[in-house]
């Protein structure tokens, strides 16, 4: 138990399956473990449910700010909102290569402290003009009694991606990556979890993405399987599980989540090595794909006066690297420098309250 005795109201989006939330709600849950006093001021935000299942967190909401310490997720121009007699902490993630004006901005004017998950988004940061006295790099983590390692024998050699239809995470270039490689092999399959689906797609998605998911599903039969449905971090933990390798040609990523998900279930990578994966993905538990810098081409998600640049896949590495993998068979043992206790959440939530201290002491 910690003896850190001040409350701490976590401010933003709770319910909702995107990644910044699960990273709350992992946090929060891990601090009250820990016996820190905290409530959640609940918002409505991006992919919001309102019955998404809180389970022991529901009873810790309430519509107040603590006058101690608020952390937040939420976007920079929601900073006006926060009380000026707390300690406030924004966690913050960009994949792209130069903060908005209106970020750096509303960071310097109102934030005492911003928590960014790897040492590429602190660079970011900096280089983007956010004062280096209020940055801290706090990893995120894992949830062991969802994502642990239990061995499996697939028929078929067996991929898994996670994503959604933004540019970004490069699904086009992935799925032809793999017809490419395995159009004339049987005995392959690649499972798509979507993490959310769209009808009419925004200038950074890909447009008209569930045609191009129905074309490759029509070119592989039965060799791609997608879903949309929602599913349980512990459905979730299974879906690594029965796969063999975690397949993403994601052109940027602030941490990498499903990177990290899918080693501590067992299952090498195949990816770029690029971006906030390269804190913890290395050539001992990752397949890396050839790529280059080149600026954006619609990819972000927020227009920005400064140029922005992103890594832009090889495809004939990415299909090159599959045929190896298959011709090969006998696929990399997963490891990381760090033992995975490091990324438990309980120890993150450890490392959070010694940061707070140490800025409460001066350091």
């Amino acid at each position: 138990m910690s003896s850190y005795n001040k409350r701490i109201t976590y401010f933003g989006v709770i319910k909702s399956i995107s990644s910044w939330s699960k990273v709350a709600r992992e946090l929060l849950s891990s601090l009250i473990e820990l016996g820190i006093d905290i409530n959640i001021y609940q918002k409505k935000g991006f992919l919001y449910g309102e019955n998404f299942n809180l389970g022991a967190l529901e009873k810790y909401i309430s519509p107040e700010f603590s006058k101690d310490i608020i952390f937040t997720f939420e976007h920079p121009k929601n900073y006006i909102y926060l009380p000026d007699c707390a300690l406030k902490i924004g966690f913050l993630v960009y994949e792209f290569t130069s903060l908005p004006d209106l970020w750096v901005e509303n960071i310097n004017k109102y934030l005492d402290m911003v928590i960014v998950p790897s040492l590429f988004s602190y660079n970011v940061f900096i280089d983007s003009g956010i004062s280096k006295e209020k940055i801290r790099i706090l990893r995120y983590g894992i949830n062991p009694k969802y994502y642990f390692y239990r061995n499996n024998k697939n028929e078929a050699l067996s991929f898994l991606t996670i994503a959604s239809p933004q540019k970004r995470e490069a699904m086009d270039i992935a799925l032809e990556s793999f017809y490419k490689a395995y159009s004339d092999v049987a005995d392959v399959k690649l499972t798509v979890k979507l993490s959310y689906n769209i009808k009419y797609s925004k200038p950074f998605e890909i447009r008209d993405f569930n045609g191009l998911i129905s074309d490759y599903k029509q070119r592989l039969g039965n060799r791609l399987e997608i879903i949309a449905n929602p599913l349980s971090e512990q459905e979730m933990g299974e879906l690594y599980r029965k796969s063999d390798l975690y397949f993403s040609l994601s052109k940027a990523e602030s941490f990498g989540l499903c990177f990290l998900e899918a080693i501590a279930c067992g299952k090498p990578v195949i990816s770029l090595n690029y971006g906030g994966t390269k804190d913890f993905l290395t050539s001992h538990n990752s397949y890396f794909i050839s790529h280059k810098i080149s600026q954006t081409d619609g990819e972000e998600y927020e227009i920005s006066k400064k140029r922005q640049f992103i890594a832009i896949p090889y495809m004939e590495s990415a299909v090159r690297v599959l045929k190896e993998i298959y011709q090969g068979k006998n696929l990399k043992k997963p490891s990381l420098e760090k033992p995975l206790e490091y990324y438990y959440w309980e120890n993150i939530a450890k490392d959070f309250i010694e940061i707070i201290k140490n800025y409460e002491k001066g350091l």
